[in-house]
């Protein structure tokens, strides 16, 4: 699969949530951690691939080591199952796009990549 990112992506540690807004106006909050990070976007792992349609706008909020969440937009641009050499379920979960951020999530974004180490 060709790999479209905007910039290099770096393997990092760091809580995502999500809010996803429901049919009824309700919103629904989910953490995640996250695999990996460019300067365009971030892949959440999940188990359950049915929790994003493709093409779904959600909001979400970085975390800066509990000092504080940064807020942003993302669109749901993928959608993977990572298998290893041997067959074997390694990873799975979503690549969630950046819309729009603005400079602090922006700079946030920056800071993660300065402080992890490539991803291989």
């Amino acid at each position: 699969m060709e790999d479209r990112r905007g910039g290099g992506r770096k393997r990092v540690m760091i809580t995502t949530t999500v809010r996803k807004r429901k049919d009824n106006d309700e919103v629904e909050i989910m953490e995640f951690r996250s695999r990996d990070l460019c300067i365009g976007g971030i892949f959440v792992s999940t188990e359950d691939l049915s929790l994003f349609q493709l093409g779904e706008e959600l909001e979400i909020l970085i975390d800066d080591d509990g000092h504080k969440y940064y807020k942003g937009g993302a669109r749901v641009v993928r959608s993977a199952r990572v298998l290893s050499k041997q067959g074997e379920l390694a990873d799975s979960g979503f690549g969630l796009m950046f819309t729009s951020p603005d400079p602090d999530f922006i700079e946030i974004v920056q800071k993660k990549l300065a402080w992890s180490p490539p991803s291989t």
